[in-house]
């Protein structure tokens, strides 16, 4: 039996080398299938569909900029009479739309649904919906030997816990994971650490919301040699032992959503009494060697036409090592979504364009094409031009600031066209030297 494993192209980032790194959602299904059933792999962000190959079953993970794709891919399947099933994040959220584009879908963890829905396979009998009773008591290992590795950069991702108590307006972690927050044990934690390879992203973003349980898996990361990258709200820098215990346990970048907050806080009709307390929290984390990655949303209510100028000479007033500028986004069922959508502001339900790069509903205080022009700007202006390049499908940053790459790395590695001008730059450096 032969299954083949999709996970669709997600559209256009600005940041090319991040679809370099694997992603954990196929990688945990494929663990989940038994050994004798052959599993194919295709990464449509590096890789194209060979769709003359027969399979048993295809399998599409997705979120909700991927939908489009996936529902494309999927019925040229098809019509071949080959069952595709599809999950991830955007079928838990709208599993209805995606039964129409489908033969089965996943709602909720894996864990819970793939062993049933394999067996059902096995039978020919499966069915049109496998919902997660109950949340997965483990994670798996996840599988990444699916992924080739001269593609991908050195760099597995690392799941510490599901669900999230915190129901921000524009999140769906708690209609996906529910709302405890469910942490591995600090032993299994580690012991996973050290398959994984040299350099690891945390994916949690609440991790730091509960120190006290994750206090035994930061030091025991302190005597492993590996380093890694988390994401965290800027208040972890207001804790200075807490960033003594990060530092120790080998962490070299910390990715900091820095909105709404500082958004706010640049609005001239608002308190900027913000601002200079980021400056400070920002020094605290880089005096303990953590580069900062600052994450800026623009389309608030409360932005202006002024906020993409004044973003830009934040971050570099602060020496961001690396920055990224994204379009507010309502996912659906998150509150920011039902707020919109009761308001009549939603323009699209184009899910290709749900991506953070499009705009997908009428700003406050500005239009939706000044909100984009906004948007370009920021990323022209904060990155330097030898980095910066315009294409058809948007700004194509071509630096990875934030990831110890190093030479040798870069020898190996066959990714895209951002590495040809780091290549450049490295043999600059080395003939300014001579």
């Amino acid at each position: 039996m032969r299954i083949h494993l999709i996970y669709p192209d997600w559209g256009h980032f600005p940041l090319v080398y991040r679809r370099y790194i694997p992603v954990m959602g196929p990688a945990i299904v494929a663990s989940l299938t038994p050994p004798d059933i052959d599993i194919v792999f295709t990464d449509e962000r590096v890789d194209s569909i060979d769709f003359d190959r027969d399979y048993d079953m295809v399998a599409i993970s997705m979120m909700t900029s991927q939908a489009n794709r996936a529902y494309e891919i999927s019925r040229i399947y098809r019509e071949k009479d080959i069952p595709v099933v599809l999950g991830g994040v955007h079928v838990s959220l709208m599993p209805d739309d995606a039964l129409q584009n489908a033969d089965a879908v996943v709602v909720g963890e894996a864990e819970g649904t793939w062993p049933d829905l394999i067996n059902d396979l096995r039978k020919g009998n499966l069915k049109r919906v496998y919902s997660c009773k109950s949340p997965a008591d483990e994670i798996p290992f996840p599988r990444w030997d699916i992924f080739e590795n001269r593609t991908y950069l050195p760099m597995n991702s690392l799941q510490v816990s599901r669900g999230c108590p915190v129901n921000c307006d524009m999140c769906s972690v708690p209609q996906t994971y529910g709302t405890e927050f469910r942490m591995t044990g600090t032993e299994r934690l580690l012991e996973d650490v050290k398959r994984l390879e040299r350099y690891i992203f945390i994916i949690n973003d609440n991790m730091h919301l509960a120190k006290r349980r994750v206090r035994g898996f930061l030091d025991g990361m302190a005597g492993i040699d590996k380093q890694w990258v988390g994401l965290a709200p800027l208040s972890i820098a207001e804790d200075s032992a807490y960033l003594d215990i990060l530092k120790k346990s080998n962490c070299w970048a910390m990715y900091v959503d820095l909105s709404p907050w500082i958004s706010a806080s640049l609005n001239d009709m608002i308190d900027g009494v913000q601002v200079a307390k980021a400056n400070i929290m920002i020094e605290r984390i880089r005096e303990r060697g953590i580069k900062v990655i600052a994450s800026f949303v623009f389309g608030f209510d409360h932005d202006r036409k002024d906020i993409f100028e004044k973003t830009v000479r934040f971050a570099k007033d602060n020496n961001i090592e690396e920055a990224e500028f994204h379009i507010l986004t309502p996912y659906p069922k998150s509150r920011l979504y039902e707020r919109l959508d009761s308001e009549g502001r939603l323009i699209t339900s184009d899910f290709s364009r749900y991506s953070t790069s499009s705009v997908v509903f009428r700003p406050a205080n500005m239009s939706p094409d000044e909100l984009h022009e906004g948007y370009l700007y920021a990323w022209r202006e904060f990155y330097p031009k030898e980095n910066f390049e315009d294409t058809e499908r948007g700004p194509v940053i071509k630096s990875f600031a934030c990831f110890p790459l190093n030479r040798e790395d870069l020898l190996n590695y066959k990714g895209g066209r951002w590495v040809e001008a780091v290549m450049k730059k490295e043999r600059q450096r080395q003939e300014d030297r001579c």
